[in-house]
């Protein structure tokens, strides 16, 4: 029987995680959307020709996974009307929020195979030092990238370490450095995640292109910039390099890159942008960068400001009766805690009467007394304060006493017991 108890307990908290992450993960990908729709607008017009600015913008993802607890969706009249439903719907049916949990699992489980292939297969290749740099040297003719986010693993392939001159090898691997010091590789990894989290939004699917693009650019203007070389040598590399790959996919390397119609047409439009590039002072640049950083911090740090806590104390006080022969109860005051329009209309303000600490209830009894004459009171009469909720009418728990005044005191102390279940314990964690 206790085993049973545990597992209904269990399966209990499980739905609740689920309900709770699956609302908070759904609103953040409604939130999503006019981010997506400024930073898109932005990098195609007031942004267009501002690099650093350019690809910057896309920290303005990072504050849209803390969204989804922000009070705008219960106490703005247009959050109430437009979300509110959400969370009985989800608790009348769980399985569309494991239908969901299961989206995530299925999308991280991918990424984190793909993520984990590319690793070990740059594991597996030949080990090798060019010119101070530690490097994996591929046999099939792959365009140069770096793998990994905590241990970086630069790969290039030996097709280019036996044809390309020192120059050459220094730019190649000058440009990959670069990524992994701009932290490109973090980034990548955190698209990833928000794709997999917010797997509903397909824009996040569509946009990886266009990041990279964003990325990428970025990262060409600094690796110009520091190898103290000129564009037009640094495109004549890349030609080469899309030339010599090229021929070894129609020798029969099926893996090669820039092979197709759509790796043509990306090479060209990063031509373009290598031809647009400029001298430009590092300071500057680094100013902008920081500047976009600090503002997503920002409006990170504000929307949790303006969010719930993982797990809320609740003020209000309940009172409520229950008839035993019927085996019926009846609410009849709540009391918020804080004087809203409500509580001030319903003439009744329990807090007034009603007190606690960590082991005593204390009521005013005369007034109390009075207050359940009003309401007509019958049966056992219970107290429910002190309690906490995850999400406002959402994973909510008090403490409760039964009210009993024999002695017809001025004022009762009703003790109580402060504990809390195991599982309430974890649900405030979640």
């Amino acid at each position: 029987m206790m085993i049973q108890e545990f597992l209904n307990h269990a399966a209990s908290l499980l739905n609740l995680g689920a309900i709770y992450y699956t609302i908070q993960l759904l609103r953040c990908a409604l939130v999503s959307l006019p981010v997506f729709a400024a930073v898109l607008f932005l990098r195609k017009t007031l942004f267009q020709n501002r690099v650093f600015l350019k690809s910057a913008l896309w920290s303005l993802f990072v504050p849209v996974l803390f969204a989804g607890r922000m009070k705008f969706f219960y106490e703005n009249e247009i959050g109430i009307v437009l979300f509110t439903w959400w969370n009985g719907i989800f608790m009348r049916h769980p399985g569309l929020c494991w239908l969901y949990i299961g989206g995530v699992c299925v999308s991280l489980f991918l990424l984190l195979r793909r993520r984990t292939k590319l690793k070990r297969l740059a594991l597996r290749m030949k080990k090798s030092v060019l010119y101070g740099t530690a490097v994996s040297v591929a046999d099939i003719p792959v365009t140069p990238f770096a793998a990994g986010v905590f241990k970086p693993v630069i790969v290039v392939p030996d097709v280019m370490v036996q044809h390309y001159s020192e120059t050459e090898i220094r730019t190649v691997l000058l440009h990959e450095k670069t990524h992994i010091r701009l932290g490109h590789l973090l980034c990548y990894a955190f698209w990833d995640l928000m794709r997999a989290l917010l797997w509903v939004n397909p824009l996040f699917a569509v946009a990886a292109k266009w990041l990279r693009e964003d990325l990428e650019e970025a990262c060409d203007w600094a690796t110009i910039q520091k190898s103290s070389g000129e564009a037009y040598e640094y495109g004549k590399l890349l030609l080469k390099s899309m030339r010599m790959l090229q021929a070894q996919y129609h020798a029969g390397y099926l893996y090669a890159a820039f092979a197709g119609e759509a790796c043509y047409q990306r090479i060209r439009r990063r031509m373009m942008r290598i031809a647009r590039y400029q001298p430009y002072p590092k300071a500057a640049a680094a100013g902008t960068v920081f500047a976009v950083f600090l503002c997503a911090a920002c409006t990170a740090v504000w929307v949790q400001h303006v969010s719930y806590d993982r797990c809320n104390e609740d003020p209000g006080i309940l009172v409520y009766e229950y008839d035993p022969l019927s085996q019926a109860s009846r609410t009849l005051a709540y009391d918020p805690g804080e004087e809203t329009k409500t509580s001030r209309t319903a003439g009744t303000n329990l807090h007034r009467m009603i007190s606690y600490d960590d082991s005593y209830v204390y009521v005013d009894a005369e007034a109390f007394h009075c207050f359940l004459q009003e309401c007509n009171a019958q049966g056992e009469v219970f107290l429910v304060f002190g309690g906490f909720y995850k999400l406002p009418g959402f994973a909510g728990y008090g403490y409760s006493c039964c009210y009993d005044n024999p002695y017809n005191r001025q004022f009762v102390q009703i003790p109580y017991e402060k504990r809390l279940h195991w599982m309430l314990r974890l649900m405030k964690l979640l």
